[in-house]
């Protein structure tokens, strides 16, 4: 009897403990890929906490994000977050730095290499679980709170003009050359700058080999547009009768930055955020007759 006596006891400590502070999580569906823009954004986390009549305190916040099976892949680390104080007047609101403080979450496995590379995790779905505990001994003040969210996958730009293996007329492009290319999907939290590179494939190289070894003819930064003209002002000599191909031959290619300048994405095979790249050729578009 005196085991069931403590049991009920416990039980009532735990439920009086555990609704002391109401919580209302508010996460956005689909928030920013890089995590440490959460912290820019308030409409990607709210936290409303509601102390009950008598209830105000202490608190720390603990806080788990797992895959959707229920794995934990990163949890709050209490001895170093933040201890807040209730409002006994109303209600106590905190957003992403406080809820997800990075610097205090301890990731496992490939999401913490992922997150130390790229500042991202994987492209997949995820659940934030955020529960207030007291801060002495982190024993529950309210109920657990839990939102899934996905991250997305980074598309880089598809090169669309000129297309792979398109000829342009020497004589048109002496005098320019337009470029197009496809946005960053999905756009990005800040503008990209989308750098244009143009190389020309030298004797007996590969495209490839043009584009790791030499010097680009054209190597240009453009900030947010999808589109660039360029003025070469060169003379395409045509292929000499012994050269492995007909035309003179280039390859370019798009590497999509950030505003720290940093590469977009860093798990796209390159490291880079280099799309695929596309080799165009400069010559007559007439036939002799």
């Amino acid at each position: 009897m005196k085991q069931v006596a403590f049991s009920i006891i416990a039980s009532l400590i735990y439920c009086t403990a555990a609704a002391q502070i109401n919580s209302n999580l508010i996460l956005a569906a689909q928030p920013p890929a890089q995590l440490s823009e959460w912290g820019n954004r308030r409409e990607v986390l709210t936290l409303i906490l509601n102390a009950q009549p008598g209830a105000a305190g202490q608190f720390k916040i603990k806080t788990e994000i797992k895959t959707l099976d229920g794995t934990v892949i990163a949890s709050a680390d209490l001895a170093r977050t933040t201890t807040f104080t209730g409002n006994p007047a109303g209600a106590t609101i905190l957003f992403a730095n406080d809820a997800v403080p990075l610097e205090n979450m301890v990731f496992t496995g490939k999401y913490k290499t992922s997150l130390q590379r790229t500042g991202k995790l994987p492209a997949d779905n995820y659940t934030l679980c955020v529960r207030p505990v007291r801060a002495g001994d982190y024993a529950p003040l309210g109920e657990e709170q839990c939102k899934n969210f996905y991250l997305a996958t980074t598309q880089l730009p598809i090169l669309i003009k000129p297309y792979n293996e398109e000829i342009l007329d020497a004589k048109s492009a002496q005098t320019a050359i337009l470029f197009r290319w496809t946005p960053v999907v999905p756009q990005q939290t800040s503008p990209v700058t989308y750098r244009i590179q143009v190389f020309e494939v030298l004797g007996n190289q590969s495209p490839v080999q043009a584009l790791r070894s030499n010097q680009p003819l054209l190597d240009k930064e453009i900030l947010a547009a999808t589109q660039y003209i360029w003025q070469p002002q060169l003379a395409f000599a045509p292929a000499d009768s012994n050269a492995t191909r007909k035309y003179p031959t280039f390859i370019w290619t798009i590497q999509s930055l950030d505003k720290n300048h940093n590469p977009v994405t860093q798990t796209d095979g390159n490291g880079e955020a280099r799309s695929e790249p596309l080799i165009f050729f400069v010559g007559s578009t007439k036939k002799n007759n």
